[in-house]
């Protein structure tokens, strides 16, 4: 990297400019960033090795059984600031105060191994990012709270393996090391750390790895270069090429249509439409896109693949009540009439009655209270789930009542979990002591003290579940905690 400052940035400009970087900038900036993540994990190997008392390659080889007894997580030792959870064969860290999550996975006695997922959650959790990953937050914008945080970066990681830069696990082929000695490198970055603001500086590091859409946002508009428009318009191009191409491969058209979604791709309404009449896999994704486009002029298109489509799905596929309400509220959103739309609600599928109780809420809360008591009561636990969790948000006290007499049908703890924990979840103490009652009377028996089955496991984990819920519907909710369900309006 040219640090070099008696050269102009015209000249500097010059120069690099007929000469293509190795990599594309959201490869370098990626590059940049995991270079400085490698000295985080080896932060939170410190914390694992030296104030928890846990041997890395032990964690590595053992998993839960090298955690310490009745020390799986809590306040760092000697640094209040940070909490720690132990989890498997690895730990997590959170500033208790920034919210910053820094997690590792151990698979030998260093923190080297980056886990692409846990990189992209510490990425989402950045308020203030330092140079490196602020730039690499500009070319992956996050458009929705829904889905994995900066999955394009995926992307990245794949080109950086190409260009030897990371080389994989022997045995789990997405876990990834620098595949080089990074120091010198780390050297010179240190250097425009320390200058961060500098955006002469800045402008000088876009043009040497040929970040040239940078190097125009640097610039003022009156003294944008020209070619480097040009150059900016071609790094762009090449990303759609690489994007398109990518759409065409199995198993990729998600990351890819977010891909062209993050340059604004003159393509992308193209690919959205080939999704919603060709109905393959990434519909969710194409939805959510135009739920927060929010323009009604696709609501004809919306409401053909809405008739289509069978929220059971086929004999091998999962069921997808998800896209069913993402296609209603789209139509309902803008008011858009169908001849389906009188009866959506009087006869909802089986599968669909989680989502059908949300939408209901928001467009017909006429119709809402027979379908919260048949969610709540519903053999199928999404259901249950988002009854309950919508419920636990109104927090008003026909929704508790609702709960209540959901939860005093049933002495199963599996059939009551919800209902429990969205009583739990409210502010009403008196709700509280009959849950804590009932649950003493009915205590959390396990098969095994050596093991757990899965159904032991989600119902213990059920609260956490319904907290994530919650969180998922709190924003659509929250503005409707007031709206009056007609069987209670003289109460």
């Amino acid at each position: 990297m040219d640090c070099d400052q008696s050269v102009s940035v015209h000249e500097l400009i010059s120069t690099w400019l007929p000469q293509p970087f190795a990599l594309s900038p959201w490869a370098t900036w990626t590059l940049f960033s995991l270079i400085r993540h490698r000295q985080r994990q080896a932060f939170v190997a410190e914390i694992v090795r030296d104030r928890l008392g846990v041997k890395l390659e032990d964690l590595a080889q053992r998993g839960y059984a090298a955690h310490p007894p009745d020390k799986g997580r809590g306040v760092v030792p000697g640094l209040a600031d940070w909490e720690y959870n132990l989890h498997g064969r690895g730990c997590c860290v959170t500033h208790r105060l920034s919210g910053i999550e820094i997690d590792v996975d151990f698979f030998d006695n260093t923190s080297d191994w980056f886990e692409p997922w846990f990189y992209q959650c510490y990425l989402s959790t950045l308020k203030t990012p330092e140079i490196w990953e602020k730039r690499l937050m500009e070319l992956h914008p996050q458009f929705s709270d829904q889905g994995p945080p900066f999955e394009t970066i995926k992307l990245a990681f794949t080109e950086l393996q190409e260009a030897a830069f990371l080389e994989a696990h022997s045995e789990r082929t997405s876990i990834v090391k620098l595949a080089f000695d990074e120091r010198a490198l780390s050297s010179q970055m240190t250097w425009f750390e320390t200058a961060a603001e500098d955006s002469h500086l800045l402008m000088r590091l876009a043009a040497v790895i040929g970040d040239w859409p940078l190097v125009g946002d640097l610039q003022t508009a009156e003294n944008v270069e020209g070619n480097v428009t040009e150059a900016a318009k071609q790094v762009i191009a090449l990303r759609e090429q690489k994007l398109i191409r990518l759409f065409a491969e199995e198993n990729q058209q998600k990351v890819a249509l977010k891909g062209l979604q993050e340059i604004d791709s003159v393509f992308l309404d193209e690919y959205i439409t080939t999704i919603l009449k060709q109905g393959i896999p990434e519909v969710e994704t194409a939805l959510e896109m135009l739920l927060k486009r929010n323009d009604k002029t696709w609501c004809p298109l919306i409401h053909e693949f809405y008739q289509q489509f069978n929220p059971a799905g086929s004999v091998d596929e999962f069921p997808r009540p998800e896209i069913w309400g993402q296609c209603l509220e789209f139509l309902f959103r803008h008011q858009y009439s169908f001849p389906e739309a009188a009866e959506v609600f009087s006869n909802v599928h089986q599968y669909c009655l989680g989502e059908a109780v949300v939408l209901a809420l928001e467009y017909r809360p006429s119709q809402a209270l027979k379908l919260f008591r048949a969610a709540l009561r519903s053999e199928i636990p999404n259901n249950r789930m988002i009854a309950a969790a919508v419920l636990a948000l109104i927090d008003q006290p026909w929704s508790r009542q609702e709960l209540l007499d959901a939860f005093r049908e049933s002495d199963e703890s599996d059939q009551t979990a919800e209902c429990r924990a969205a009583l739990l979840e409210t502010q009403c103490s008196q709700v509280h002591q009959i849950v804590l009652e009932w649950q003493a009377r009915h205590p959390f028996q396990r098969q095994s003290n050596e093991w757990m089955t899965v159904e032991e496991v989600n119902i213990q984990s059920l609260p956490v579940y319904l907290q994530w819920e919650m969180d998922g519907l709190r924003e659509r909710i929250l503005p409707l905690r007031n709206v009056i369900l007609p069987e209670f309006e003289n109460e």
